[in-house]
């Protein structure tokens, strides 16, 4: 009709296309209409295979609801008995989410049908049922007609454009990358700070929490005691280069970055790792521990006043790098730390989305984290 075809052609391109597709439906529950009482058309457990979208009765029951062995019903329905060119159209009848359509995309992908196709389209909501949970799949041969049809831009948000499918074809490294493990070694002294450091952040993480709640999401204390077990389980197995220190902040970056999870986790990595390289060029502890810092705000954005475990962080390191005692970078730690509390404004992490209001008297929960380190340290 684009074209300027006559409507001949159109029927007679139509009907051509109605007799090259192939097409199925499964569907874990029907649509629901508006004021509806909700029914449960399909056991638990099942899936009806030609469940239609208006709630016409399928044609089949299935016991299961594994994606692989639903996609496999689904081809012995829609798997063409030629070898020529098709087209694959993946279909969300309406209740499906982006994860469970990728899932069932993926295994489609993997199947036989996929392998000789030649083009994908979807997964998309094309022809929907509502809140019907469950997908259709659609197979069609394709003539150079369909495919130039298929592939023709569109100036409709409901269409989504066909992509070709295409293995992935791995690369291979030009270089292979090799790993030097740390070698556990005994140091009483080492091992003492990080037990130290370990047992406050897991005897805080309830308050931390709190204080977090209040200004975040609530898992700071978790987030922070989650590394620290971790590290604290493997000082007592023997499992860390305490004879080592770039290899044990190295190994901890390492650590953290796998079992604390989120941003806080990356961004000790980040303050580990660089502090761990930077020692490693024989320079002094408090230098690397600056470099570490400068890192974590280089990728972190952090800067001090914004309201961050910063805010306590760098006024002890300032204080080590400029030959003052470790009780004198506590006290500057928990000076940062208290001062938190006073910022009416966050300029980072999720304390940034908050008001005023809901900010002053609490204090950060990562500076206190930061603070309550130094204070245990500085113990012993």
């Amino acid at each position: 009709a684009e074209r300027g075809d006559d409507l001949t052609a159109v029927t007679e391109a139509a009907e051509a296309a109605s007799r090259a597709i192939a097409t199925m439906g499964v569907a874990l529950s029907s649509c629901h209409l508006p004021d509806e009482q909700t029914g449960q058309r399909v056991p638990d457990g099942s899936v009806e295979m030609g469940l239609g979208i208006h709630g016409e009765p399928g044609v089949d029951v299935m016991q299961t609801q594994n994606s692989q062995q639903i996609v496999q019903h689904l081809l012995e329905k829609v798997m063409p008995d030629n070898d020529q060119p098709r087209a694959l159209l993946i279909n969300n009848l309406g209740g499906m989410s982006a994860l469970e359509m990728s899932l069932v995309t993926r295994d489609l992908i993997e199947s036989p049908l996929s392998l000789g196709s030649d083009y994908l389209i979807g997964p998309a909501p094309l022809m929907t049922a509502l809140d019907m949970k469950g997908f259709s799949v659609t197979s069609m041969t394709l003539t150079p007609l369909f495919e130039e049809a298929i592939c023709a831009p569109v100036e409709v948000t409901g269409w989504v454009q066909a992509v070709k499918v295409a293995p992935l074809q791995p690369v291979n490294a030009t270089k292979e990358a090799t790993a030097h493990p740390a070698q556990p070694s005994d140091n009483p002294t080492v091992a003492a700070f990080v037990n130290s450091i370990c047992e406050t952040l897991i005897a805080s993480e309830s308050e931390l929490n709190k204080l977090d709640a209040q200004v975040g999401d609530g898992d700071t204390g978790s987030t922070f005691a989650a590394g620290a077990r971790q590290i604290q389980r493997e000082c007592t197995d023997n499992q860390l280069p305490l004879n080592a220190l770039p290899d044990l902040l190295a190994v901890t970056g390492e650590r953290l970055a796998t079992v604390m999870g989120g941003s806080s986790g990356v961004l000790m990595a980040i303050f580990f790792t660089a502090a761990a390289q930077q020692l490693a060029e024989e320079d002094a502890l408090p230098a690397a521990l600056q470099q570490g810092l400068e890192k974590m705000k280089q990728y972190g954005g952090a800067q001090p006043g914004d309201r961050t475990l910063i805010d306590a962080l760098q006024p002890a390191i300032e204080a080590l790098v400029a030959g003052k005692s470790l009780a004198e970078a506590a006290d500057a730690a928990q000076q940062g730390s208290d001062a938190t509390a006073s910022m009416g404004k966050a300029k980072a992490g999720r304390s940034s989305y908050l008001n005023s209001a809901n900010l002053n008297g609490v204090s950060d929960p990562g500076a206190v984290a930061v603070a309550r380190v130094f204070a245990a340290l500085k113990k012993l």
